[in-house]
C-alpha cells in the first residue's frame, strides 16, 4: 500500500508546489484548502503523515496540531508543519503542541522526501507503560508515569505491541480509533505472565470489536498453556467478562523459537527471573530493538551469592545470552528496576541494578539503552538520579552508550 499524506495548505501556489513535491517522491497525497477542512479530513481517514502551514483561514496551524494530537484516530499520525515563519518561538511552540518536525518555505523536494521518509521509513518505539511491579499514579509520578509495562514498536502500518500492563488500555483506544471502523489485527507479545504484565489486558478494547482479530505470542508456563493464564485472571471470581466472551478472535501462541510477525523477525531467549520469562529481540530491516524488561544478570546475582564471589566466571558466561540477544542493538529496553544500593536488598528477586544493565548494553555494544521497569517506590527525582548514575557509569567506563530514562508517552525514533 502506497504512503497516503495529507497537506493542509490553503495558498494555491504553495498546494500545487508541495503536492507535487510529494507525489514525486513516491507517496499519495490529498490536499485540503484550511485547517477546519484537514481536520474533518485526517478524521476521516487514516493518512500515513500529515503536513501543516501554520497561518491558514478558519483555522490556525497550531490549533490544527492541538486538535489532531486530542484526537484519538490521529495521535499517533506524524505531523510536519511547513511555515514561511523562521521564528524560534514559532518553530518550539509546534514541537511543544506534538508536531514531528518542522520545515521551513519555500520547501525543495528534496526536503519533502528526506523528511516524509524519516517519518514513515523509520522505526518508531512508543512507551505506553515504563512502571514495574504496580502502578503508581500519582503526582509524584507524572513526569515518568505510573502505569504498568506496555510498549510498541512501529514501521509504517504495523505495530507490535509488546506486553499488556496498564498502559494498553490508552494504546488500546488509539488502536481502535485508527482502524476508523475497519477490522483490527493486533499482535501483542507478552514477556511472561505477572500481573503487572497482563493486568491491562481486560480492558484492552480492539479484544471486544467484532472482527477484530488479536494475536498473543508469549512464553507456556511450567504447569499450563499462555491461553490457559490468560483465562485464568479473567475467571469470574476477579473479573466480569470471561476471555471466551470477548467478540474479537483471540489467537493465542506459545513461543520458544525465532518467528516473524508481518515485517519483523523475532528471537526470543529465557530471561533470569522467576517463572518462564522470555526476552526479544525485533528486527526490521537493518534496525535491532531489543527488550528485555524483567531479569536479573547472574554476575550481579553470583557475586551476592556464591561464597567466592564469580571468580570462576560462571555468571559471565551465563550472561552472554543476554548480551547476544542484544547485541548491536540500536535500541536495547531493559530492565533497571533498582539502584546499586537498593539491589543490595533485594538479591533474588529477579531484577537488576540499573548500573548492572549498562554493563549488559555496552558489552553487547548497544548504541542507545532505555531504563525501564522503574520501581514503584522510586518517585520522578528518583528515576531522574538513576539515569544520571547510569550515565555517569557510562562515561567512566569510556562507552558512547547513549542513556535514556523510559518515559511513559515518549515515542523514540529510529531511522533506518
Amino acid at each position: 500500500m502506497t504512503p497516503k499524506i495529507l497537506l493542509i495548505e490553503d495558498d494555491e501556489i504553495f498546494q500545487e508546489l508541495t503536492a507535487k513535491a510529494i507525489r514525486e517522491a513516491g507517496y499519495e497525497v490529498d490536499v485540503a484548502d484550511d485547517g477546519a477542512a484537514g481536520i474533518e479530513a485526517a478524521a476521516a481517514t487514516r493518512y500515513d503523515a500529515i503536513i501543516v502551514d501554520l497561518m491558514m483561514p478558519r483555522m490556525h496551524g497550531f490549533e490544527v496540531i492541538q486538535k489532531l494530537r486530542g484526537a484519538l484516530a490521529t495521535y499517533r499520525t506524524p505531523i510536519l508543519v511547513h511555515s514561511a515563519k523562521i521564528y524560534e518561538s514559532d518553530q518550539r511552540k509546534a514541537l511543544v503542541l506534538g508536531a514531528n518536525a518542522f520545515l521551513q518555505k519555500p520547501l525543495q523536494p528534496e526536503d519533502i522526501r528526506t523528511a516524509l521518509q524519516e517519518q514513515i521509513d523509520s522505526v518508531h518505539v512508543a512507551f505506553w507503560g515504563v512502571r514495574g511491579s504496580i502502578s503508581t499514579p500519582g503526582r509524584e509520578t507524572i513526569r515518568y508515569g505510573g502505569n504498568t509495562p506496555c510498549l510498541t514498536v512501529s514501521y509504517g502500518r504495523h505495530t507490535l505491541v509488546l506486553d499488556a500492563g496498564t498502559g494498553i488500555r490508552k494504546l488500546g483506544l488509539i488502536l481502535q480509533a485508527e482502524a476508523r471502523g475497519a477490522p483490527l489485527e493486533v499482535d501483542l507479545l507478552v514477556t511472561h505472565t505477572h500481573w503487572d504484565h497482563i493486568q491491562g489486558f481486560p480492558f484492552f478494547v480492539p479484544a471486544y470489536v467484532p472482527g477484530n482479530t488479536v494475536h498473543v505470542y508469549g512464553p507456556r508456563s511450567l504447569s499450563k498453556p499462555l491461553d490457559k493464564v490468560l483465562r485464568g485472571q479473567m475467571d469470574p471470581e476477579y473479573f466480569p467478562v470471561a476471555l471466551g466472551d470477548m467478540a474479537a478472535q483471540i489467537d493465542v501462541t506459545d513461543v520458544g523459537d525465532t518467528f516473524t510477525v508481518g515485517p519483523f523477525t523475532i528471537d526470543v531467549e529465557f530471561m533470569n527471573h522467576p517463572g518462564v520469562t522470555l526476552g526479544y529481540r525485533i528486527v526490521v530491516g537493518d534496525t535491532v530493538v531489543a527488550y528485555a524488561t524483567d531479569t536479573e544478570p547472574f554476575t550481579g546475582l553470583f557475586r551476592h551469592t556464591l561464597p567466592d564471589g564469580d571468580e570462576t566466571g560462571i555468571g559471565t558466561r551465563l550472561d552472554k545470552r543476554l548480551v547476544q540477544l542484544v547485541q548491536d542493538a540500536d535500541l536495547y529496553i531493559g530492565d533497571a528496576q533498582y539502584t546499586p544500593d537498593e539491589y543490595n536488598g533485594k538479591v533474588g528477586w529477579g531484577h537488576s541494578s540499573c548500573t548492572d544493565a549498562v554493563e549488559v548494553a555496552i558489552a553487547a555494544g548497544a548504541k542507545r539503552f532505555a531504563l525501564f521497569s522503574h520501581d514503584p517506590m522510586q518517585d520522578d527525582a528518583g528515576v531522574d538520579a538513576k539515569v544520571e548514575m547510569c550515565r555517569a557509569h557510562a562515561a567512566d567506563r569510556g562507552s558512547s552508550l547513549e542513556v535514556i530514562g523510559a518515559i511513559e508517552g515518549q515515542t523514540v525514533v529510529l531511522k533506518r
